[in-house]
């Protein structure tokens, strides 16, 4: 008899501290983080965006990250757990949100539609997130910056081309 994965398992194993996330990792969730402080401040995102995503030579990854978080607070079915750029744990939200988007990169958008659309978003929203978190993949890929899928259970982290 066969069973169903649940998809929350495809971002359980995502490390709790931010010092154990690879620097893709690290780059996409301060790029998050960076966002919401923005707003928060009544500053225009795109500004601090374009600053942090020029040093690795993508300011254009910009542009994606900030749809991706319109659509996401638009969409989302609950306030959404982004935490300040200081903390040093990631919320179950951040690690779902980073599992989404290395399963975009990877050339897996079914998956990475699935993992927004567990509780996170509503279907139409995770469709119009995935083309934002599949032009962020590409241009990190662009820049070198792979991020890693994980897997429960194997507490390894697989780079997303395998």
């Amino acid at each position: 008899m066969g069973h169903i994965q649940r998809t929350a398992s495809s971002y359980a194993s995502y490390p709790q501290a931010t010092a154990d996330l690879w620097p893709s990792e690290d780059l996409a969730l301060s790029a998050m983080r960076d966002w919401l402080e923005a707003v928060r401040q009544g500053e225009d995102p795109l500004v601090r965006l374009g600053r942090l995503m020029a040093g690795p030579g993508i300011p254009d990854a910009a542009l994606s990250v900030d749809h991706l978080l319109r659509v996401i607070a638009r969409t989302a079915r609950w306030r959404v757990d982004i935490r300040c750029a200081r903390c040093p744990y990631l919320s179950r939200d951040e690690q779902r949100l980073l599992c989404a988007a290395a399963l975009a990169q990877a050339g897996q958008p079914m998956r990475a539609r699935v993992t927004l659309q567990s509780g996170l978003l509503r279907r139409q929203g995770a469709e119009f997130a995935l083309a934002s978190l599949e032009g962020l993949g590409r241009l990190m890929r662009s820049a070198g910056l792979i991020l890693p899928r994980r897997f429960a259970g194997q507490g390894v982290a697989q780079p997303a081309w395998l």
